[in-house]
């Protein structure tokens, strides 16, 4: 019956987070399913690209975060003292809005997307805002990678690799191998990704608004083409150019929310 159970949960998660797998379908497929002005009027391929682009933020932010929480985990554990001094580093981002660390980031390459084509603007502006992203998602992802690695080692039964003569830095590659840490890294890259999903569609939101009416950021974003069309809810509007994107990101984001409660599960 769990089986079964956790099977659902697998599907449900699956089509949850479809619209970021069917943003890679050519957009001329859906367009029989709309009123022919919306279908005619380009918003439905400004909607395919927003979240192809958030698809790719997305997979580049968790294994580019994952990578380096791993790491700076592992390090954390085998030096103390080196791990204490990251923990004060990584305190002291944490008390920064995510929001303000992207914007921060934007600063130094302003002029750059300024100056040039929209392609280069475009991964310029990736390339900074994973970077924005990675940093805002580090904190929490150290850790909770390195305080059950700390617990593991700590019990007793890590004394028997001790005894065999086994390195502290052996011991802890194999207690990264364990279950437990398994179903952590799961949960982490679960956050990680909640986390981009968020400042992503926030600083979207907020740099359109910057732009009003007489453009759009490098950085595409599901939050930038929500801004775009906030008019639509006035009175004369079309309200299905402001659902249509708001619904998906609320679909992947339960997902989100379902992988990061079920790895909570999973380790209760």
């Amino acid at each position: 019956m769990k089986k079964l159970y956790n099977i659902l949960k697998i599907i449900c998660i699956l089509i949850l987070m479809s619209p970021l797998a069917l943003s890679w379908l050519p957009s001329e497929y859906f367009g029989n399913f709309l009123p022919s002005e919306i279908a005619a009027s380009g918003f439905f391929t400004a909607l395919f690209a927003s979240f192809r682009e958030l698809s790719i933020t997305l997979v580049a932010t968790m294994l580019f975060a994952m990578l380096i929480s791993l790491i700076l985990g592992y390090i954390s554990v085998l030096w103390m003292r080196l791990g204490r001094a990251f923990a004060n580093i990584l305190n002291a981002v944490q008390s920064i809005p995510s929001i303000l660390v992207a914007l921060f980031c934007y600063a130094p390459v302003s002029g750059y997307l300024a100056r040039h084509t929209n392609a280069a603007s475009a991964l310029m502006s990736l390339v900074v805002f994973v970077l924005a992203a990675t940093v805002t998602t580090l904190p929490e992802a150290v850790r909770s990678i390195a305080i059950p690695l700390i617990d593991l080692y700590n019990r007793k039964y890590s004394l028997s690799f001790r005894s065999y003569g086994f390195t502290k830095m052996r011991i802890l590659v194999v207690l990264m191998k364990t279950a437990l840490m398994r179903n952590t890294f799961k949960r982490v890259a679960a956050g990680i990704l909640l986390k981009t999903l968020v400042l992503d569609c926030s600083f979207g939101f907020i740099i359109q608004l910057g732009f009003g009416s007489y453009g759009t950021p490098a950085h595409l974003s599901p939050g930038a083409l929500i801004a775009a069309h906030r008019d639509a809810l006035f009175e004369g509007g079309n309200p299905l150019l402001f659902w249509i994107p708001s619904i998906m990101l609320i679909s992947i984001s339960i997902a989100f929310l379902i992988m990061l409660n079920k790895k909570k599960g999973e380790n209760a």
